[in-house]
């Protein structure tokens, strides 16, 4: 599934990427995927540094709402979610500190359009 329009991705910059597992949206089953986000999405293959194959998903991080801990919501203490307005997707990294790399890099990455876009614009009202 690709959320969000524009859906080309090459790959040449990625941010972090790594094993992971991922909660199936229908039968909410955990299964192992190699997890990449790039400044524009975050992509799940089946298998290590496959670019060539089609994601198992692949979201726009421009349609995302949210990145925070599930611990609560999933009795998982290495489990994450990250909102749309769509869909919510749920995945669990290796331990605690890996779980919180992942929160940290999806939301700077979600915020960073918008702060290159606002500083754009204001070299524009300043006459650069």
């Amino acid at each position: 599934m690709v959320e969000g329009a524009d859906t080309h991705e090459n790959f040449d910059v990625i941010v972090k990427e790594g094993w992971i597992e991922k909660r199936s949206k229908y039968v909410k089953e955990w299964r192992q995927r190699w997890l990449v986000l790039t400044p524009r999405f975050l992509c799940s293959f089946k298998k290590q540094q496959d670019y060539r194959s089609a994601p198992t998903e692949k979201i726009n991080l421009r349609m995302c709402s949210t990145v925070k801990s599930a611990e609560d919501e999933l009795n998982r203490p290495t489990s994450f979610r990250v909102d749309t307005s769509a869909r919510t997707y749920f995945f669990a990294a290796k331990d605690t500190a890996e779980k919180e790399t992942w929160i940290g890099a999806i939301g700077r990455a979600m915020v960073r359009p918008t702060v290159m876009r606002t500083r754009s614009e204001e070299d524009l009202m300043d006459g650069l």
